[in-house]
């Protein structure tokens, strides 16, 4: 059987964990966020300048 201080700990850092969740959350929704526009920009300059690089014009 586990010592009870073992358990306490665990269930210190359970709620802990359940506390901090939504602020994590949180920031990793930003974070994915960010990263999506940084990779969506990034995408459309390509497609630009291969746009340009063709001479065809942007519609």
């Amino acid at each position: 059987m586990l010592d009870a201080k073992v358990v306490i700990a665990a269930a210190i850092v359970a709620l802990v964990v359940i506390y901090f969740l939504p602020r994590i959350d949180t920031r990793a929704r930003k974070a994915y966020g960010r990263w999506r526009r940084r990779r969506r920009e990034l995408r459309q300059q390509r497609q630009r300048d291969d746009r340009l690089e063709r001479g065809v014009s942007p519609q």
